[in-house]
C-alpha cells in the first residue's frame, strides 16, 4: 500500500503534503511516497513535530496509486483537497493548470 502525509499549512491553509526533501509542498506529484509501515510511522513523527512547530496542521497518510508518474488518491476526498475548491474552478490549483 502505498501512502502520502498530508496536512494543512497553518499560515494559509493550504492543502500541503511531505516530500522527500522534508519540505511541505502544494502538489501531490511532488510528495514522497511510503510504501512501508516503518517510513510511514517516521513520516508521521514528522508531521507531529511539524504541528508541534505550528508550521500545519491535521497530519494524516492516505493511500494513493502510482500511474507512471503522476500519483492519484484512491478516495475521492483525496482527490478533491489536490485539486481544490470544487464550487469555484477558477481558483484554486486547478486554475494553475
Amino acid at each position: 500500500m502505498l501512502q502520502v502525509l498530508t496536512a494543512n499549512r497553518l499560515i494559509d491553509g493550504e492543502v500541503v503534503y511531505l516530500a522527500s526533501n522534508g519540505a511541505w509542498v502544494e502538489t501531490l506529484d511532488a510528495a514522497r511516497v511510503f510504501d512501508s509501515k516503518a517510513d510511514a510511522e517516521a513520516a508521521l513523527a514528522v508531521g507531529a513535530e511539524a504541528e508541534r512547530r505550528l508550521v500545519i496542521v491535521h497530519a494524516y497518510l492516505f493511500e494513493v496509486t502510482q500511474a507512471g508518474d503522476r500519483l492519484k488518491p484512491v478516495k475521492q476526498r483525496e482527490v478533491i483537497r489536490a485539486a481544490g475548491p470544487t464550487v469555484r474552478r477558477d481558483l484554486g490549483k486547478q486554475a494553475a493548470a
